[in-house]
């Protein structure tokens, strides 16, 4: 009897032990975590979103993260530069159809890259506070960020970094990554007749009117200007600053000093720049315009008719690097503190879509949609 109860207490003790060690190393091993939900939405959608906290946090071009910081809905979590120092963001591009219908497209096309250059020095310029410039400068961006707080006019234009030149290697690396990250449709990309990613940067990208630019950067524009005054329709998206150049060549009148008349493309301002490309360029709305450069690389393939290469542009400058960021409610301190989550981003393959999914690849985080 006393060996059968001595038994039976060791096999209890055995299970215990069991049990209470299965149950602490489940406690140690760590969980998956969720995903992050990307929600796609505009800009005032996150806005309004972050106040009501229907989102976690979002990642947008300017001015919506200053907006919503000035107004104490969230605060920066990562600047885009953090994900990728310089990254190249949006850029100003042609229309191919229209730049063969145009007997002289390339005296225009360099015309419009000397715009983006003397938009650029002034922009630069008037950023500085003691600048002459700089209340007209943040009356233009309230203009144009359709925003009524010159602070967060100021804070908008704090992160961006306003460029003309063009970036063929930066390009190589995002068109890397938008295969890496398998965007791009198979059966297009082989359409495309590109042998890899260098190839089709050098075919995306020109430096020709850039070069022009910087050698008349101080003509005067009456030299220089075109002999018979020419309309572009122009195409731009909502509320972003990064393109803030092309508001400010227009409405000091670079553009026409230069005998260029702009006339806003149909359908602009777009919500993002895939619908510019596949509503504008596409459609043959645009002849000239200003979008990201992601929107750019993934849909003159993915959103390309082959037959006919209705979607294709070419690149003629830059208009900004850097300048996005991811914005997060008070009680998130870190991207992992947003897995399960809804995070509100602009769309599908624009600039912000592709940062994000590079910011969680590298923190082994996944995204749901």
């Amino acid at each position: 009897m006393k060996n059968s109860m001595k038994r039976l207490f060791f096999i209890l003790f055995v299970i215990f032990t069991i049990f209470v060690g299965g149950c602490l190393q489940s406690k140690q091993t760590p969980v998956a975590s969720e995903p992050i939900n990307l929600v796609k939405m505009t800009g005032q959608e996150m806005i309004q979103k972050m106040g009501t906290g229907e989102i976690s946090g979002f990642i947008m071009w300017e001015p919506y993260p200053a907006i919503a910081v000035t107004k104490g809905l969230g605060k920066d979590l990562i600047l885009s530069g953090k994900i990728w120092k310089d990254h190249p963001c949006c850029v100003v591009a042609y229309d191919q159809d229209w730049y063969k219908a145009t007997n002289n497209s390339d005296e225009i096309l360099k015309r419009m890259a000397l715009v983006q250059l003397r938009s650029v020095e002034y922009i630069n310029n008037a950023k500085q506070s003691d600048s002459k410039d700089h209340n007209e400068l943040i009356n233009f961006t309230m203009q144009f960020g359709g925003m009524t707080d010159p602070e967060a006019a100021n804070l908008s234009l704090a992160d961006v970094e306003f460029v003309y030149n063009t970036n063929i290697p930066d390009t190589t690396t995002f068109i890397q990554k938008i295969q890496d990250f398998g965007i791009f449709v198979p059966e297009k990309w082989n359409q495309s007749g590109y042998k890899n990613a260098s190839d089709y940067a050098n075919s995306l990208v020109t430096n020709k009117y850039v070069d022009w630019a910087i050698n008349n950067k101080d003509a005067n524009s009456s030299t220089i200007s075109l002999k018979e005054p020419i309309t572009v329709r122009y195409g731009y998206l909502i509320n972003d600053i990064h393109e803030l150049p092309f508001y400010v060549g227009w409405q000091k009148g670079y553009y026409k000093d230069l005998g260029i008349n702009i006339s806003i493309a149909e359908g602009a301002p777009f919500q993002n720049g895939a619908f510019e490309m596949q509503k504008g360029f596409k459609a043959n709305t645009i002849d000239v315009g200003s979008l990201g450069i992601p929107p750019v690389i993934i849909h003159r393939i993915n959103s390309n008719d082959f037959s006919n290469d209705d979607t294709r542009v070419g690149v003629i400058a830059g208009m900004n690097n850097e300048g996005s960021i991811i914005v997060v409610a008070s009680n998130i301190t870190s991207l992992k503190d947003l897995s399960g989550k809804t995070v509100g981003y602009p769309g599908p393959g624009t600039i912000q879509h592709v940062l994000f999914l590079m910011a969680a690849d590298k923190e082994g985080l996944k995204v749901s949609y």
